[in-house]
């Protein structure tokens, strides 16, 4: 009989520190390349106009609501300290930056807001971005009584 120390046996295949190696460095490649192919950046942009956009359709839900109780149609109303223009029951191009409160001042801020010298129509641009009037939220004001404001956004190139 032939003792089982005397065979020698052929090993076939990759041994468990060889796998871990293998496994770590692309693990490393991974991390380190992954982000240059992945930019999520635009379509973080994307829901941050699309949060104001909601944003812009509460605060002038909730200020139509106060001027509905209070009984005011067009003129100013007093909403947390601050004095609100209302036109047609809902707030006016410059009321809703207030209603917002959004930083737009500071160097650190986010977004511009920008309203329209002619028109009835206010805007929150995404500071950063190469076409400004391609990632923004639109505020129009009312039409006619009771009428809600045309409320959008564009996301197109955030």
């Amino acid at each position: 009989m032939k003792s089982s120390m005397n065979i020698k046996t052929s090993q076939k295949g990759f041994t468990l520190i060889e796998l871990v190696v293998v496994i770590v460095i692309l693990g490393i490649l991974a991390v380190t390349a992954a982000p240059k192919f992945i930019d999520l950046t635009g379509d973080a942009k994307a829901s941050v106009i699309k949060a104001v956009e909601g944003s812009l359709n509460s605060a002038a839900d909730m200020a139509h609501a106060k001027a509905l109780v209070a009984g005011t149609e067009v003129g100013p109303l007093s909403i947390a300290g601050a004095n609100i223009t209302f036109v047609n029951g809902y707030p006016d191009k410059e009321s809703i930056n207030l209603l917002m409160d959004i930083d737009v001042s500071s160097s650190d801020a986010v977004f511009t807001f920008t309203e329209a010298a002619t028109a009835t129509s206010a805007t929150y641009s995404y500071k950063g971005v190469t076409t400004p009037t391609t990632c923004v939220a639109t505020y129009n004001e009312s039409t006619a009584k009771n009428t809600k404001p045309v409320i959008n956004s564009n996301t197109d190139e955030c």
